[in-house]
């Protein structure tokens, strides 16, 4: 009787559960051809669960790879690149507006670093956001700037 290739995958992961860690990582190795760095049991079995699927039954076809490296190489957090930081302004007048617990905040840029808040003047937009929580916060990320 021939087994087909669905029956011996089933197999071959179900004996993934009686390896420890030292087998574990020798088939990591024998599979991928390197090294696994530190990692655990469970993130092992689960990469050596897709390969050894993708040797039995086939992984993507050069077609389908070359779309979702398209797809991709369009999409910024796949390239693990960060989206450009918002510059705080520092033009006179600049408002910086947050709703905390409720209520609308706005801090006014005065000019040499000077910011109005409730008829009040403070050194930095952190001053501001200190006042409005009472306790010690970076003013950007307060108002969503950083």
């Amino acid at each position: 009787m021939k087994t087909d290739k669905k029956t011996i995958v089933k197999r071959q992961l179900a004996g993934l559960d009686s390896l420890s860690m030292n087998e574990l990582k020798n088939k990591f190795t024998e599979l991928f051809g390197f090294e696994c760095g530190e990692t655990n049991a469970r993130y092992l079995r689960k990469r050596l669960a897709y390969r050894l699927q993708e040797i039995s039954l086939g992984g993507l076809d050069d077609e389908d790879a070359a779309i979702l490296d398209s797809i991709a190489n369009e999409d910024k957090l796949a390239k693990l690149e960060q989206p450009p930081a918002r510059v705080l302004a520092k033009t006179p007048g600049t408002r910086f507006c947050r709703v905390w617990k409720g209520v609308e905040h706005e801090a006014v840029v005065l000019g040499n670093g000077m910011f109005e808040y409730n008829d009040k003047i403070y050194r930095s937009l952190s001053a501001v956001a200190n006042a409005i929580t009472g306790r010690h916060w970076n003013g950007k990320l307060f108002f969503g700037v950083k």
